[in-house]
């Protein structure tokens, strides 16, 4: 884990009432959980209603923004049903990283350009907006002058193939959106610490397993030592990650490839912007994938 240390004045006080918000800023979804860590039994409870979303429960939203001309914007699943919006922008924050050409990283630059916009910049905008939907929605289980008192602690998670400068250029976006302070863990090893935990593998402390955290735009392999189980579960790097932008956002764009060599060039473009289309694009993303 990297943490964001904060100041020697800004420390708070142990018996403070502490809330952790983590929110899971992904290529193609992000999404938010968060816990009152000094409650006697803390559950992670996920953000599961959206702008968007009509009543249905989800528990991620397109990583997708849009700015107005008048200087409004929309984020998420109100972006993603509109032209223009800006996707993929996670991927822009690590330069060093090979993306393959299939990648909406060149469309994510022009939506860049268009706007007069960094990545940072419109990650931190992107980040802002999911942080202060979560909690407004957090506010409607808590008095809100309770939610005022606790102090906040943030958690990002980021791919285990994340250089430095990516890793910084996440915080910054972080600070842009108001999120301070901030740990970055790794994807794999949060997927790791979840699925250890909530699925009860029988684990002892000098075993190895091997995490795959197969997301939209990178791909990761990490393996773990476990050190230890009780108070609680504590496990170490064996080797250092490695992956790659090898996500899944490519077999999207296979999908769409498929179905223009199917029905033909003529038809692919009657079909663009169709209900028949984003309904076929969205039963692939969602279930067949």
């Amino acid at each position: 884990m990297t943490s964001h240390k904060r100041k020697a004045g800004d420390a708070e006080d142990e018996d403070e009432d502490q809330l952790i918000i983590a929110i899971d800023f992904g290529t193609t979804y992000s999404g938010v959980a968060y816990c009152f860590a000094n409650h006697d039994d803390p559950k992670p409870t996920a953000i599961m209603d959206w702008p968007g979303s009509r009543g249905i429960s989800m528990p991620k939203v397109p990583t997708a923004i849009k700015y107005g001309s008048g200087g409004d914007l929309k984020w998420g699943l109100e972006a993603d049903k509109t032209s223009g919006a800006i996707t993929g922008i996670k991927l822009l924050l690590d330069p060093t990283q090979r993306r393959p050409t299939h990648l909406f990283s060149d469309s994510s630059q022009r939506g860049l350009d268009a706007v007069g916009k960094s990545a940072v910049d419109v990650a931190g905008d992107i980040m802002r907006a999911i942080y202060q939907h979560a909690l407004a929605e957090i506010s409607k289980t808590i008095p809100e002058e309770y939610l005022e008192m606790c102090s906040k602690v943030f958690v990002l998670t980021v791919p285990a193939v994340w250089s430095e400068g990516a890793k910084h250029a996440t915080m910054r976006a972080a600070e842009i959106a108001g999120i301070h302070p901030v740990t970055l863990i790794k994807e794999p090893e949060a997927a790791a610490l979840f699925a250890t935990q909530s699925m009860n593998f029988a684990l002892n402390p000098g075993d190895a397993f091997v995490v795959c955290d197969a997301g939209g735009g990178t791909v990761d392999l990490i393996s773990y030592e476990v050190e230890s189980i009780h108070p609680r579960l504590c496990v170490r790097e064996l080797v250092p990650g490695t992956g790659g932008m090898s996500g899944s956002v490519g077999l999207n764009i296979r999908f769409d490839e498929a179905v223009q060599a199917l029905v033909g060039p003529k038809q692919w473009m009657k079909l663009q912007g169709t209900r028949a289309l984003k309904t076929a694009q969205k039963q692939f993303d969602q279930e067949i994938k």
